[in-house]
Formats: structure tokens, sequence, C-alpha cells
């Protein structure tokens, strides 16, 4: 190589680090500035959501209620700039925000939900209920007086969709507010998707993504939910579990008998749906259905690299949830979730333990299983593996029918199972360019997000990456200990603030 070569090598090289460095430098600053932002307006956004989390919004159960939330949701965002549409499904509808910038560096589609899990407001021990959040201290709850106008981020927000999947929106809103007050746009156009079905399937958010197919292509998909890994690290996702579920009921006598009269003699459908489920699993937690695992796709030598390097929270977890063994101990939590799930959600007997009591064995006995799984892997396939599994333990399976009074006196052993469908596992490569220039923006101060292979839960994630084709990766802001999809559900305050920051930084990353 010439000393000419060598000098114009050398050269472009100290360039391009002079335009890391800058930006580095610019990123900082901006950072810098959506904090002291945040700072200064930390009741407007604690309030903003609060109102967001009172409306009650349990997916498919109330219209009313649903279209309420479609209302204050195109309010916020109508304010910030954004042009918005609602579909006009009677149920849920998907809206749509868009704001375009100048000179965007091209454009970043955003999904969130705004539906939330069932409810039980008995089992809700913190504010008076799932839809009256409320800020609670160290010490008991906080007393949001017109003098409050600072939070400390070890403080939480107590209400159903808090975490899942309302800080997310407010989160977003807030980064658009805090770049714009610092005198800087967004740097890519904004397509804003809020689903109101996630936790029912997401049909209304299938339909639009694939009747409007053009309104949400973009040069990147990113799916904000899910919680962040324990260790409080920045979380990126490539990928999200399936789903697939059944109900399997266990038959006795043709009605309750009294148990005193008939015990020892009439089948006990509770005791032999638990027998039966026993058989699914081994003591440590392994699936026993024959063929469960064989279609799943190994984790490529990046993906398994990535778990490697996430942090061991392991102590963490059994401290925090108080178990003393988990499943399949020899494994990491990180692992297995790469691979598919067999659990059991709710058992049925006998009127159920809050019925009145009553001394008659029941005439059947129910449980809901529910499947997750993973790459490589067909709900219906895996449904018709815990079908065959029940019949090889002798019973005689009817499907998605109670069985006749023939059936009963034919078949000593006979079980119903009414499949509930599902949708496949989705997941991506991190080598996409735009999945690592996520990575980048929220690489900051040495500290580096966790890459996860697949989230644990399930979304609508393939609708961008299997059926647009778009790169999607998913970022998680709220925090693990949320108590999602449970009763109490919550949002530590800090996970919000750093969320904004989060948001902020890829609104304006570079391509």
């Amino acid at each position: 190589m010439t000393r000419k070569r060598t000098i114009e090598r050398r050269w472009v090289l100290a360039l391009a680090v002079a335009v890391i460095v800058a930006a580095g430098a610019q990123l900082s600053a901006r950072q810098s500035l959506t904090a002291e932002w945040r700072a200064q307006h930390e009741r407007q956004i604690v309030d903003e959501l609060i109102a967001l989390v009172a409306i009650p919004n349990v997916a498919a159960t109330n219209d009313a209620d649903l279209l309420k939330n479609v209302a204050l949701l195109t309010e916020m965002f109508r304010r910030r700039g954004f042009t918005v549409e609602a579909t006009r499904d009677a149920v849920s509808p998907v809206i749509l925000a868009s704001l375009d910038v100048p000179q965007p560096r091209g454009t970043l589609t955003i999904y969130i939900h705004y539906d939330g899990q069932p409810v039980t407001a008995s089992e809700w021990t913190r504010c008076g209920g799932p839809f009256t959040p409320c800020v609670i201290g160290p010490s008991g709850r906080i007393a949001l007086g017109a003098g409050v106008t600072s939070f400390s981020p070890d403080w939480r927000i107590y209400g159903r969709s808090a975490s899942d999947d309302k800080a997310p929106i407010v989160a977003l809103v807030s980064a658009v507010d805090a770049l714009k007050a610092a005198g800087h746009n967004p740097a890519w156009n904004l397509r804003v998707v809020l689903d109101g079905q996630e936790e029912a399937g997401s049909v209304n958010f299938r339909r639009f993504a694939a009747e409007r197919a053009g309104a949400i292509t973009s040069d990147l998909a990113i799916m904000l939910d899910g919680p962040r890994h324990p260790s409080g690290r920045p979380t990126v996702y490539f990928g999200v579990r399936g789903g697939a579920g059944l109900t399997v009921t266990v038959y006795g006598a043709k009605r309750d008998l009294h148990s005193g009269n008939y015990g020892n003699w009439a089948p006990d459908p509770s005791m032999r749906l638990a027998q039966l489920l026993a058989t699914m699993k081994d003591d440590n937690g392994r699936v026993l259905i024959e063929g469960f695992y064989a279609d799943v796709t190994p984790l490529t030598p990046t993906e398994s690299r990535a778990l490697d390097e996430a942090p061991n929270v392991e102590a963490l977890l059994k401290k925090e949830f108080a178990v003393a063994q988990p499943e399949r101990a020899e494994e990491r939590l990180e692992r297995k979730l790469n691979t598919p799930t067999l659990s059991v959600l709710a058992m049925e007997s006998g009127g159920g333990l809050d019925a009145p009591a009553r001394s008659a064995i029941p005439r059947l006995a129910a449980a809901r299983l529910e499947m997750r799984l993973v790459n490589g892997l067909v709900p219906a396939k895996q449904t018709d593996l815990v079908v065959a599994h029940i019949r090889k333990q002798g019973y005689f399976v009817v499907l998605d029918r109670d069985p006749t009074d023939e059936e009963r006196v034919t078949h000593p052993r006979l079980a119903r199972v009414d499949r509930r469908g599902g949708n496949p596992a989705s997941r991506v490569s991190m080598d996409d360019p735009m999945g690592r220039a996520v990575v980048a923006a929220l690489s900051q101060n040495g500290v580096v997000p966790v890459l996860l292979p697949t989230l644990g839960g399930s979304m609508p994630y393939g609708s961008f990456s299997d059926q647009l084709k778009l790169p999607t990766v998913g970022i998680s802001i709220v925090n693990y200990d949320n108590n999602q999809h449970g009763p109490d559900e919550n949002l530590r305050i800090g996970n919000l603030w750093e969320g904004i920051e989060m948001l902020a930084s890829v609104l304006t990353m570079a391509k």
C-alpha cells in the first residue's frame, strides 16, 4: 500500500471516528435534555397515565368502555400533532396515529395495545380496585395533592394495564413532547398502531394489517410490550411465542351423587382429571407428551451467544417469587423462553371452592390448558398431540361436543376436548441492520441491552415480520415484577422515566 493510500485511509478512519463521537455527543446531550424535560413534567406524565388506566379496558367485554379508551387516545395523539383515524369496528377499534416530520430518515411503525386482561375486582388489594389507579410508595399510598410534582422512581402505579400496555403509550407521547420541547422532532416519520384486542386474539388488528398494509409498511416495525429483563437492562427481543389452548373435561356419573351413598362406587372425575394431568409432565417439569418438542427450531449460534451474555437472574427470581426450585432448574429462564410450555391455567369441579359446600361427587371436572409455542411448532399439530396423549391414557375422546348417553355407558374413561385454536410463533434474525440500529440506540454509558430471541408472551409480531416482511423488533420498558395479567398489576415509575429516554433515543436513532 502506498504512503498516500495509507494517509487517505487514516484520514477516512479518523473522520468516521469523529462522526461517531459527534453523534454520540449529540445523543448524550439529547438524552440529558429529555431527562431534564421529564423532571419538570413528572406530575403531568403521571396524571396522564392515571387518567388512561382509570378507563376499564377488558378486551371485548364492554364496548362503551373501550370506545372511551379510543376517545382519550385519539385526543392524546392529536394534541402531539398526529393525524388519527380509527377503524369502524363496533368492538375494540384499531387506532392509527401518523406523524410526518421534515427530512425523515425513514418511517417507523410502532405497535402498542390498549386493552387489558379480565379482572376480578375482589382480588385487588391496592387502590380500591383495578380501575381506581393510585401511587404506592414504601410507606403506603401517596396522596397526590397539588404540591406533589416529583415522583420517586421506586414508587409504583397500581391498576389494570398500568404496565401491560398503557405505560408504553404514555412513554411514547412523552418522548415526542420531550424532543419537541428541546427543539427536535423525531428523526423518523411515525405510524403508531394501537390494538384493542391483543388480549383476545387481535382479530381486528390482523384484518387491518391485511387490508391497510400500505398504511403501516415502513423501514422498521417496533413492538412496545412485555417486561424488561429482571437485571434492569434495556431489553430488545426479536420474536414472540405463539399459543394454542384446549379445555379437557372428564366425566363421572350423569349427575352429582351423594358422597356417602355413592362414595367408593361413583367414579370421581376430579381425581381422574388430576391423574390424567399428572401424566403430561415429569417431576422436573418436562412435558411427557410424545413429539411435543420434536419440531422446535434450534437457536442459531448468534441467538445462543446472546442468551449466554444475559445476566444470570435465577437467584433474584427465586427470591422475588418465593420459589425454592423452578421447573427444569438446570436451565436458565432465558433459554426456557425458547421452548414450548404446557400449563394448567384453571380447574373446576363441583362448582369450585367458592361455591357453597356440598357433599356430592361431581359429575365432571374440567381444566383449561394453555401452550406457549416457539418457532417451528404448528398450533393445530400441538393440540393434536395432546389429544393423542389423552387417548393413550385409555380415554375415549369426543371433540368440541358433549358425549351421548350411549358413549357414557360404553366407555369407562370418557373425556371431552374443546380446542381453542391459536397462532404460530415468530422470530427474526438478530443480524438485521435495523435491529442493530435499535440496539445501538439503547446502548448507553457502557450498558448494552439484553437481547432475547423470543419474548415469553404472545402478540401479533408475525403480522409485521411474516405477513408484511418488515424488519421487526420488540422493546420492553416495564418492570419484570409488575403482576402482569394478575391482580395488583403495577408499574415502577422509574421504568416509565427510563422508557421515555429510551424511546427518545430510538426516535432519533441513525440508520
